[in-house]
């Protein structure tokens, strides 16, 4: 998760992506993060306040579709490409770590299943994007309907075919090497893809986000 973070900073500026992250650990995995200008509003600990601000971004992705039928554009690569455009708008990311812990909760899981559910059928073409993580992916935690939203998936080494089942729609990924070895179930893809995730440790990550915070 944090490479995904430091992979969206150091690839675009804060007005071209602007990162909502949410984490029920009270952002302990976080603290590099603090400052960092595409962060908004900080890192979300509050249940009450990751349901507004999912809530919230809802209401943005309505609103942006009201700027790309003006534009006559169907998505905001379109519209940033247009020079006329009436506005130019950032990609969003929704990046909700731990999840499983939050969805325990009812009101909480009910909360968030519709409101992905609502994301999840237009959001990437207005620029939003949304990113889950759990330690546990099983049933309980990601019911049918969330995972039919969240169409692609990354996964590591996992304890069993049936929590593979779950999580990658598919047995295989409890045969991963572990340390960064993913499986990656992607849209419009036939095959699963394999990568391997890059290894950062505390001291380069302090560097790289100095850097970021430097040129800001």
């Amino acid at each position: 998760m944090q490479n995904i973070i430091l992979g969206i900073a150091c690839t675009n500026t804060p007005e071209q992506a602007k990162i909502f992250l949410i984490d029920p650990k009270l952002g302990v995995d976080y603290f590099a993060f603090e400052g960092l200008p595409h962060i908004e509003g900080g890192i979300i600990d509050d249940q009450q306040k990751a349901i507004a601000t999912l809530n919230g971004l809802v209401e943005e992705m309505n609103r942006r579709y009201t700027v790309l039928k003006a534009n006559k554009v169907s998505n905001i690569f379109d519209l940033n490409k247009k020079s006329e455009a009436t506005e130019h708008l950032p990609f969003l990311w929704i990046i909700h770590d731990e999840f499983a812990e939050w969805m325990m909760t009812p009101d909480y899981a009910d909360a968030v299943s519709d409101i992905v559910g609502r994301l999840g059928v237009k959001a990437r073409a207005a620029g939003i994007s949304l990113v889950f993580a759990a330690q546990r992916p099983d049933a309980n935690v990601m019911p049918m309907q969330l995972r039919a939203n969240l169409g692609n998936r990354l996964v590591l080494r996992v304890d069993g075919e049936g929590t593979s089942e779950i999580a990658l729609g598919e047995k295989g990924a409890e045969r991963l090497l572990g340390k960064g070895h993913l499986a990656a179930k992607l849209e419009g893809e036939p095959e699963i893809i394999f990568g391997q995730v890059p290894f950062v440790n505390g001291n380069f990550l302090e560097s790289i986000i100095a850097c970021l915070l430097a040129v800001k």
